[in-house]
């Protein structure tokens, strides 16, 4: 995919932000939102990156594996920020886990990181069939979570999305179906229980290791 193309698909998304601004939630489009950058203990080895802060303080850092550095990404994340990212992660066996909503600004800022870096060093494991699998408690099937209605803004920017990647084989078919039924399924629908936060990042880099075998 071509810096070209990712550019375009984000004039697209700020047009339609302006064609739908009530449903518009100020997301940062532009990439100016900082990294926030949380080491664990010993050298940087390998990245998570989490598309929202809070669910990752929910997770004690004493339970980080070693080597490991979260990044919570806040918008659309730039070359040079990848560039960042490609650096902490040493491992280079190892995909970077992108841990994000499953609906469509997830997947785009998903499919913008792997166009900088390439698909062989950026794994989606945030809310898709293999990580809930992983997780392996029937509460957090996509059945069963709590979903959100898509606004006009995000039926219009799924479109767009499908441009660049389709939802079923980032997702898998049970997520991406609940997508195709007009639904997300945000980070936030697994905080009805403290486990699950610290479930969630384990079972994104076990799925993402997976991808480097």
């Amino acid at each position: 995919m071509g810096t070209r193309a990712l550019e375009q698909s984000w004039q697209e998304v700020r047009r339609l932000a302006e064609q739908y601004p009530d449903d518009w939630l100020g997301q940062d489009l532009v990439g100016d939102a900082p990294l926030r950058i949380f080491a664990g203990a010993g050298v940087p080895r390998r990245v998570l990156v989490v598309t929202k802060e809070a669910p990752l303080r929910r997770w004690p850092k004493s339970d980080w594996p070693s080597g490991l550095v979260l990044v919570a990404a806040s918008g659309i994340v730039t070359r040079p920020q990848a560039a960042i990212l490609e650096k902490l992660a040493s491992h280079k066996s190892v995909p970077i886990a992108f841990v994000g909503d499953a609906d469509p600004m997830g997947l785009h800022t998903y499919v913008s990181l792997q166009g900088h870096l390439g698909a062989r060093r950026v794994r989606f494991a945030g809310i898709c069939d293999a990580v809930l699998d992983t997780i392996g408690d029937d509460d957090v099937q996509p059945d069963r979570l709590d979903t959100l209605e898509f606004s006009a803004l995000e039926r219009a920017h799924l479109r767009v999305v499908e441009g660049l990647a389709k939802p079923e084989r980032v997702l898998g078919p049970h997520v991406s179906a609940v997508l195709r039924n007009g639904k997300t399924i945000q980070i936030e629908a697994l905080s009805f229980r403290a486990d699950l936060a610290p479930a969630l990042f384990k079972a994104a880099l076990k799925v993402a290791g997976h991808r480097g075998r």
